[in-house]
């Protein structure tokens, strides 16, 4: 019993001391909500796994996958999140009145302090209408930047190329026509 109860604690801890990556500036101040076929929290190496339809939301954000793991330093803040999955989803509303930000991955790598996404295998990413698929998509969230690129490992292949589509810029009444 005093185990679960540690569990639970080292879990709300995990989750409250480093949100995920914020976009909308009240999606830090929304409860974490994490649904999962099963848990396991290792306190010693800092480290929650989730694993069976995991869904992780909290405000805009929503990330999900069929395993998860957390990794936090020391002090119980988020260091590095790994979402797997076939594919793994994150979906995140950068800022009010804007679209929201969508991505698939076979692998998608959160590090909190760059604050930013890393997708890897058949990945995808849709940010404002513009699409970007290739085997390797690192996303800066404040920036909104997309980087994309082959993929390393054994399975990359050095022919790999990435696809984009880019939306032309709206035109406004006080721009000059030609």
């Amino acid at each position: 019993m005093n185990r679960v109860k540690l569990s639970a604690l080292f879990l709300g801890a995990l989750l409250l001391a480093s949100p995920l990556a914020q976009a909308l500036p009240e999606d830090s101040q929304q409860p974490i909500r994490v649904q999962a076929d099963s848990a396991t929290l290792d306190e010693r190496r800092n480290t929650a796994i989730y694993t069976g339809n995991v869904i992780i939301t909290q405000g805009s954000m929503t990330l999900t996958g069929n395993k998860v793991t957390l990794f936090t330093n020391a002090d119980g803040e988020l260091e590095r999140l790994i979402s797997q999955g076939q594919p793994a989803t994150y979906r995140q509303t950068p800022r009010a009145g804007e679209a929201p930000v969508n991505a698939r991955a076979l692998n998608i790598e959160y590090r909190a302090a760059e604050e930013r996404i890393i997708l890897t295998e058949k990945a995808h990413l849709e940010q404002q209408g513009n699409t970007f698929d290739g085997e390797y998509i690192r996303y800066d969230i404040p920036q909104q930047l997309v980087s994309a690129g082959r993929g390393a490992g054994e399975g990359a292949s050095p022919t790999q190329r990435i696809e984009m589509t880019i939306q032309p810029r709206r035109r406004t009444d006080t721009q000059e026509q030609p």
